[in-house]
């Protein structure tokens, strides 16, 4: 009977920092998601909505600008 060939143990290392590195950005990315959409006490709104209502604020002025005659 022949030998079975085991995998390096460097192998299993490295399936398990794949692992841990996929649950660290899991939690990263659920902190930034939760922090750019929730309001916190004392804002209206959140850093999301802040942002919404500056762009349309910008194309606001942008369009009006625009509608001048030259």
């Amino acid at each position: 009977m022949r030998p079975r060939h085991r995998r390096p143990a460097s192998s299993f290392a490295r399936r398990a920092q794949r692992g841990q590195v996929i649950t660290e950005y899991v939690i990263v990315a659920g902190i930034l998601a939760v922090m750019l959409f929730a309001t916190f006490p004392g804002a209206d709104r959140s850093v999301v909505a802040l942002l919404i209502k500056a762009f349309r604020d910008a194309w606001s002025t942008y369009s009006y600008t625009l509608s001048y005659p030259l």
